[in-house]
């Protein structure tokens, strides 16, 4: 039997269907139509080029069995010299930050079908990174990957989330953590199987939105599904929507976010040729109430995979950028103001990061080797002109970087070398061997102990470390805050580990010297409530007003006295709605008289929440939001602040926050409290 002819009827019937797929008159042309790949285009990632985003690529797979992951410029040009050719059916792509021993960069992951493999490739160089590929759905009959989502959770883990062409009806999603091997290359473990499915069509569009810590995926034909992201938080579906007004297939998935925890997710309506837009935040009765917002028609031919970014790509792409697969064999590129329209929002300049109105610092330091973290400013009393600051490069073989006041580095002061210094504070007037000393003391967390310098030499005084968090299973040491006794003073460390207690999570050291001439601690209390949501990190201490401060990340800031011999009563939790997600650095501005500003970093936002010093009237455990202002950081962990007049440049005193590109910023007091 010669089945030929049927078969060449097969293909001109369904050429003919595509032809008749129809635009309506207002549908949006794109900006930038891709060059055409040999085969297939399926799914977009978009690498953001940080340094310089007018030369960010875009990644499309081309799905063939002699496919490859093709490499675009921002004009839609392939880059041959990047592209990686002969992958067997590579489908869906995403992208993430990963970090391997002291090194962060880029990965590129896709899933490779034909050999049941995901493949990795650093980006942008789009090398191998994976011995080969990671196996996946091993053990099952039904393997065929397909869907592929990267997610990084709040302590920098990486996991692929990765779909298949068929599965069961529940554990259809397989998650994978992703770690390095010690030898440049990248492993996958399982570590669960979740996710329901109609058993309608197939599952391949997935989307994670690392912020909110959730997962989704379209089940075509039926809608889309929501689950938490985090394995440990359980595989509770937590909604199915887009489930009604859809023509045929639910496709491509991605989340435009304009602000923290608010935006847009946008899923293809692949036969109609429009995307639906649905709230990220849900309502404000139901984070997972994700109503719909705008329909939108495109130029796209049955759109699978998409990606979206808010993020300023120059002059073509100046408010952000979204990208659609085509079915004939090209992606189109549509800036997002023109999906936006009237309708939707814009994230500020494309960017969440920064509005126009963010303060500028007055100098921004010179670049340590791996991950600034926490700032500390020494006052030299003699002449505060000549006063510098200390910061920590968090990072196993990082360091105390010390700068001058216009941000320079000054090598002959920093210590190299140190294990994963965290936090940094300063006190004045230590008495080592009948001398007065000014110390720095840093929290090495790869060691489980404090080191401590003397100032301004920065010269070891601690015989190489002291231990802390002894009677511990797990020290981790991070934040640290000095305290001295007005009274006696006596100096002392309090000290925050990475987890720990309920009750009971910081420990509180006095320094004094040993008999050997070097300085040593003797722990005198545990203290303070921990409510188990993030960690504990960022501490500082009040010691005119004998108060402690220190965030509890994700819950509020904590008040207790600085004095043990006071008791660890709290005296005050405060800002618990004050702040997006996580609450960070903490900074104490001092006037003589006891009033001040006590600044804390809202991470994500990049303002910083100011609270009076000196709390309410006949209330001074009342500390009510005064104001938030807008600095130029970005997600600033650690902060210090000074009142003292340094110099003609910085009269009122000077604040120092940390940004993650590596640096500290420096700004003039008058510029974030204007009198």
């Amino acid at each position: 039997m010669n089945l030929r002819p049927l078969f060449i009827i097969t293909i001109i019937l369904f050429q003919s269907c595509k032809q008749a797929v129809q635009h309506s008159e207002n549908a949006l042309r794109p900006k930038i139509i891709t060059e055409q790949t040999p085969h297939d285009t399926d799914d977009p990632a978009i690498w953001i080029n940080e340094d310089n985003p007018e030369e960010s690529l875009i990644i499309g797979t081309d799905k063939n069995e002699d496919g490859g992951l093709y490499v675009y410029d921002l004009n839609g040009k392939i880059i041959e010299s990047k592209t990686v050719k002969g992958l067997k059916r590579p489908n869906n792509v995403d992208i993430e930050e990963f970090e391997m021993g002291e090194e962060e960069f880029s990965i590129a992951v896709t899933t490779e079908r034909l050999t049941n493999k995901i493949r990795i490739f650093r980006v942008p160089e789009m090398t191998p990174i994976d011995n080969g590929g990671i196996p996946v759905f091993e053990g099952e009959e039904l393997r065929a990957p397909m869907g592929v989502g990267l997610y990084k959770d709040a302590d920098d883990q990486v996991f692929a989330f990765v779909g298949r062409k068929s599965g069961p009806a529940d554990g259809y999603i397989w998650q994978y953590k992703l770690e390095g091997d010690g030898q440049g290359n990248i492993t996958g473990k399982k570590i669960r199987e979740f996710g329901k499915y109609s058993g309608k069509n197939e599952i391949e569009a997935i989307v994670v939105d690392d912020e909110l810590g959730y997962v989704y995926y379209s089940d075509e034909g039926i809608g889309v599904r929501k689950y938490y992201a985090d394995a440990d938080k359980g595989n509770e579906e937590l909604a199915l929507f887009a489930n009604q007004n859809f023509t045929e297939d639910h496709e491509g998935l991605s989340i435009y976010q304009t602000d923290l925890g608010t935006g847009y997710i946008i899923v293809s309506d692949q036969q109609a040729n429009k995307f639906h837009l649905f709230s990220r935040e849900g309502t404000n009765d139901n984070p997972h109430d994700h109503q719909v917002v705008k329909v939108i028609d495109l130029m796209t031919n049955e759109s699978d995979g998409s990606e979206v970014t808010n993020a300023s790509l120059g002059t073509l792409f100046p408010k952000g950028l979204f990208v659609a697969m085509s079915d004939d064999k090209t992606f189109h590129f549509y800036s997002w103001e023109d999906i936006a329209g009237e309708d939707l929002l814009i994230a500020p300049d494309g960017l969440p990061q920064h509005t126009k109105n963010a303060i500028h610092p007055k100098y921004i330091t010179e670049k340590v080797v791996f991950d600034t973290d926490d700032p500390a400013i020494w006052i030299d009393k003699k002449d505060p002109s000549n006063s510098f600051i200390i910061g920590t490069d968090k990072e196993d073989g990082g360091g105390l970087y010390a700068f001058d006041l216009q941000g320079k580095i000054i090598k002959e002061k920093c210590v190299l070398d140190l294990q994963r210094p965290n936090n940094v504070d300063i006190a004045y007037d230590f008495k080592l061997n009948g001398k007065l000393v000014d110390i720095a003391v840093t929290t090495e967390r790869s060691n489980n102990q404090l080191r401590i310098f003397s100032l301004p030499d920065m010269k070891p005084i601690d015989g190489g470390g002291l231990p802390v968090f002894t009677d511990r299973e797990i020290s981790d040491p991070m934040g640290i805050a000095l305290y001295t006794d007005q009274k006696t003073n006596e100096i002392y460390a309090i000290v925050g580990p990475k987890t720990g207690p309920a009750t009971g999570y910081l420990s509180q050291y006095k320094i004094h010297s040993s008999p050997k001439g070097t300085a040593m601690i003797t722990k005198v209390r545990d203290f303070g409530n921990y409510s188990g949501v993030k960690e504990i990190e960022a501490i500082a201490v009040d010691n005119e007003l004998g108060y402690i401060y220190y965030s509890d990340e994700a819950y509020g800031v904590r008040k207790y006295y600085a004095d043990p011999k006071k008791g660890d009563e709290e005296l005050a939790l405060f800002g618990t709605k004050d702040f997006g997600r996580d609450i960070e650095g903490i900074s104490i501005y001092k006037n003589d008289d006891g009033t001040g500003y006590i600044l804390i970093s809202d991470q994500q936002r990049n303002t910083f929440n100011i609270y009076p010093r000196e709390g309410a009237k006949d209330a001074p455990n009342n500390h009510v939001l005064l104001k938030s202002v807008e600095l130029l950081t970005l997600e600033s962990d650690g902060s210090d602040v000074t009142s003292v007049a340094i110099n003609e440049e910085f009269p009122k005193g000077m604040f120092v926050g940390m940004s993650t590109d590596k640096t500290f910023h420096i700004y003039d007091w008058r510029d974030i409290m204007p009198e």
